[in-house]
Order: structure tokens, then sequence, then C-alpha cells
């Protein structure tokens, strides 16, 4: 559960890109790679604490994010997706580049927090709550800016960048802030991973790892923040049920339960759960 919220915090982000900004990115993953590889050098390096370090992986993040996000500037759709994704597809091999860094193939050890003592019996309980806080932290972010002036401006240019533009939106500090706060939750839920899981290595980061995350937010509702939580739940567990149903057919059955998702619910499964309430409260009003 730990692990599915951390890859929730990076679908949140992507959902504020992808879903409130328009924005398309396919290096989420990479970002998430950049927090959790920071999180770990501060604390195998130079010893600082685990949880002292997520500050700095949001902020390293969203620095990172602030540069890929360069290019939005000029480029949309499709462009911009193959940009972000080669980004994606070089990071593992940069991992291994910066081995006297990174660790390499070898990987970087992360220490466990230290457990209060009212918690000394259930450590994996309070990496869990670890987690839950910091998902708790990005959820009210994201809402507090989609309700302000910034969500009202990153609607109006996903819908009509002329027209947002010709109100007064500033384009350029709109999708670079946008990009920037996405990153920074994908360099959160990176760190959060780098402490539930204890050991990090370029496998974990590889560029279907930006696909995955991209699924999550499609599957949960990339118009919600619900609907991140939903994909992260799907990303850990739906794959690792369809292979204990069939080992062999694994991946058929994970393909089918995507196609069947999309079939019934376009707007992600809290899209369809909305949907479907709102037309029983209709007929319990009528």
């Amino acid at each position: 559960m730990a692990i599915a919220i951390a890859y929730a915090i990076a679908i949140l982000g992507l959902n504020l890109l992808m879903g409130y900004a328009g924005q398309t990115c396919l290096a989420q993953g990479t970002l998430f790679g950049v927090g959790a590889y920071v999180t770990a050098i501060l604390n195998a390096t130079y010893g600082i604490s685990p949880l002292a370090t997520l500050p700095v992986a949001a902020a390293v993040a969203a620095a990172v994010g602030l540069v890929i996000g360069l290019p939005a500037l000029r480029l949309q759709g499709l462009q911009l997706a193959i940009v972000t994704f080669g980004i994606a597809a070089a990071f593992p091999q940069l991992l291994l580049k910066m081995g006297t860094l990174t660790g390499g193939v070898s990987g970087l050890l992360v220490d466990a927090p230290e457990t209060p003592d009212f918690m000394a019996d259930a450590p994996e309980l309070w990496l869990y709550l670890i987690s839950l806080v910091c998902a708790g932290v990005g959820a009210l972010l994201v809402s507090r800016m989609l309700l302000g002036d910034a969500g009202r401006a990153l609607r109006a240019q996903r819908d009509n960048p002329q027209i947002a533009q010709a109100l007064g939106v500033n384009l350029t500090r709109a999708r670079l802030w946008a990009f920037a706060v996405s990153s920074a939750l994908a360099g959160l839920g990176g760190g959060v991973f780098a402490i539930v899981s204890g050991f990090i290595s370029p496998e974990s980061f590889l560029a279907i790892l930006s696909i995955n995350i991209v699924i999550g937010s499609i599957v949960g509702g990339a118009t919600s923040i619900v609907g991140a939580f939903v994909g992260g739940l799907f990303m850990v567990f739906v794959p690792s049920w369809a292979s204990d149903i069939n080992l062999s057919f694994g991946n058929l059955i994970y393909g089918l339960a995507l196609i069947l998702i999309m079939m019934v619910a376009r707007n992600g499964v809290t899209g369809f759960i909305e949907k479907w309430l709102s037309m029983i409260f209709r007929r319990a009003a009528g």
C-alpha cells in the first residue's frame, strides 16, 4: 500500500499537468527516479535522515522538471510526448554512467526512518503513515492550487490557449508552473518510494515506468485527485493479480483489463463512479 501511495503521488502530479494543464509528459517516471536518487544519495553518502531529504527531493525534481518543461513552450501533443519519452529512455543509462554517485548497477541502500517508540513494534505501519502524510500534503497542495487563480489559468490555457492569452493568462508562466509542481510531486513520490523500498537501482526507473504512470492517471481519472490514488492501486495490484490468476497469461489478462476499463469508463474509474452517482441522485430527486 505504501508503494502504491508513492506512485499515486507521482500520478497526482501528472493529473495536474496532463488533466488540468493539458500538457503531455512521458517523463514522469524519470522525475520520480530523480526524487528517489536524491533521497538515496543524501542518505547513503551524506548520512542525512531519509525524512529530511524529502523536501530536497521535491525541489531538485521541480528544477529538473522546469528544464524538461522548456520544450513545452514550443512543442505540443505528440512532439512533446516523443521528446519527454526520449528523456525517460535515456535516464537509466545516465544512472549507470554516473555510477560513482548513483551506485551504478549495484544501486543504493536507504536507511529506514527511525520509528517512534509508540510504534516500535510496527515499523511497516510507520512507513505507511509516512507515505500517507506525504500524499495528503500533495493532495492539499493540488486542491488549493486548482481552486485559485492558478487553477483557472491552467484550465483556460488547456481549453483554448489563444483565448486564454487574450484574457491575460501568461501561457509561459502557467505551463512552466504546472511542470514545476507536477515534477515536485513526482520527486516527492520518488523519495517516499526510496524510503519504503529501502533499495533502489536503475532497473526501478526504466522507461516503462513513465508509461505505467500515464496508464495509472488515465485509468484512475486524469482530472481527479482521488483518481490518482485509484491509479496508484491499479499500478501495483492489478498486474500482480493478473499474474496470480495465470502466470503464463498475466500480461494478456492485464491488457484485457485495460481495454475493458477504457471501454466502460472512458473518463477513468472515478469519472465512471461520478457519472453513475449523478444518475442515481437525479432519479431519486425525480
